[in-house]
């Protein structure tokens, strides 16, 4: 049996996020799921695990050592996301030289850039795909000693120092192995969300990818699989027994696809009668009237949906299927029956001009919603845009990025036709064209159903405006 400790250290804002710093910094405290099912795996595996929430609690790097020094682990884990790559690997560094035990990472990262990933000093071992083939694995090698170079969803050097990338079994879905995230091992009552307003609060994941091919994500190049209805509520009975929670945000990417699925879930939820309330995030062309009426008898509050822009020019070239017209009804729809939207919006499409960035914002304050993120548009590593910008400009950048190589505080974006100083701006004018209406703030403090919701709400609207107010 090993010991394993995974720690998620905190997050920092990166210049090249699509996000304002304020929004990032502002938008809550999330439980790192990905972690948390690396963690049970190795538990389902027989050996012992913790996880740091090293972001949650607060800690710093002394406390942090010393808390893993009480644990004795013999290995430390990490997700690797590309934005908080800097951050991690220096956390990894730091832990690693102190404890003297190997690492291992996971996540997005490490699936688009593996061998790249392998080249930091800090980083020893990575596990790809979902983990459960590959993790047990590993830990299995690193128990007995032996050269994991080779195993299935394993990336490691062999003894000649050469990276190698183990095999991944197609289409295998990990849900049928995938024991729910080790929930019990993190400081729950630490975790909201912006808009949240019950706590216990947790994230669920119920299925992976997308069936939409938008140019500006990565997400579609990643495996489709989705649990079984059993399998997703047996996980919702399981955080309201054991937990608590009272409150679930469904981080599918479109959790109303496959429209039989979703209504056999939220029947479940309606007969098991839970006090819970949830939200999910959805496309506009995956609901229908008759789920969305299902949904809110199951205890949906908000739906967070994606709407960019109302210029169909940048849509069709963004394979963006939302139409304005379609939107508008459908968030009518929502309204009507009680459920809060929320909008994405971006700043810097293809096309982009200073008329079709003033109308964005004025879209975003035409429709019938109750929240809004403006966000600039970016390449994101794997995504189709991404592609034409190595094309286009003969550099990758983020793989320079994640070998350490010097690169520009914001990635190029050559198909707006505005600046970047231009497109934050907008960014910015966005949040308060949209939040600083006297009808809107009258209803959302009105909304509100605690003091910790008012002061959360509070601090990130002063901090919008300029108001030097530090982090919580």
């Amino acid at each position: 049996m090993l010991r394993v400790a995974f720690v998620y250290p905190p997050i920092i804002h990166e210049s090249f996020e699509e996000n304002l710093k304020v929004v990032d910094e502002d938008f809550g405290r999330l439980p790192p799921i990905s972690l948390a099912y690396a963690a049970a795996i190795a538990e389902k595996a027989g050996h012992r695990a913790v996880l740091l929430d090293v972001n949650a609690l607060g800690l710093t790097v002394e406390e942090t050592i010393a808390q893993l020094r009480e644990f004795r682990p013999d290995v430390l884990g990490f997700t690797l996301t590309t934005y908080m790559f800097r951050e991690t690997t220096r956390w990894m560094g730091i832990l690693r030289d102190a404890l003297k035990v190997p690492t291992i990472v996971g996540g997005v990262n490490l699936r688009l850039y593996p061998a790249e990933t392998l080249e930091h000093e800090a980083v020893d071992y990575g596990v790809l795909h979902f983990g459960t083939r590959g993790l047990p694995l590993l830990l299995e090698a690193i128990e007995s000693g032996r050269c994991p170079a080779g195993l299935p969803e394993v990336v490691a050097r062999d003894e000649a120092g050469r990276v190698v990338i183990g095999p991944i079994q197609p289409g295998h879905s990990p849900f049928p192995d995938l024991p729910p995230p080790a929930r019990h091992l993190l400081p729950n009552d630490r975790y909201y969300s912006i808009i949240s307003q019950r706590r216990p609060f947790t994230v669920m994941v119920t299925g992976t990818g997308c069936p939409a091919r938008c140019s500006y994500c990565a997400i579609p190049d990643a495996p489709r699989f989705r649990n079984s209805v059993s399998g997703a509520l047996d996980e919702v009975r399981q955080v309201v027994r054991d937990l608590g929670v009272r409150e679930i945000d469904f981080f599918d990417a479109d959790f109303f696809a496959g429209k039989a699925w979703t209504r056999e879930f939220c029947q479940g939820l309606i007969e098991e009668k839970f006090d819970l309330e949830w939200s999910c995030r959805a496309s506009i062309d995956s609901v229908t009237t008759e789920l969305l009426a299902l949904a809110k008898k199951a205890g949906c509050r908000q739906i967070y949906v994606g709407l960019e822009t109302p210029d169909e020019n940048a849509l069709a070239s963004m394979h963006r299927g939302v139409r304005p017209d379609k939107a508008r009804r459908v968030l009518g729809t929502m309204h009507e029956l009680g459920i809060r939207a929320l909008g994405f919006f971006m700043i810097g499409v293809p096309g982009e001009t200073h008329a079709t960035a003033r109308g964005t914002i004025a879209y975003a304050l035409s429709l019938p919603i109750d929240y809004a993120q403006f966000s600039r548009m970016i390449a994101k590593p794997g995504s189709e845009h991404y592609r034409q910008l190595v094309a286009t400009t003969g550099s990758d950048y983020w793989r320079d990025f994640v070998l350490q190589k010097a690169v520009p505080e914001r990635l190029p974006n050559p198909w707006s036709r505005i600046g970047e100083r231009a497109i934050e701006a907008y960014t910015r004018l966005g949040y308060v064209a949209f939040y600083y209406r006297p009808r809107l703030l009258a209803r959302s403090i009105g909304r509100m159903r605690s003091l910790d919701e008012v002061h959360r709400s509070g601090r990130t609207a002063l901090r919008m405006l300029g108001v030097p107010i530090g982090r919580r």
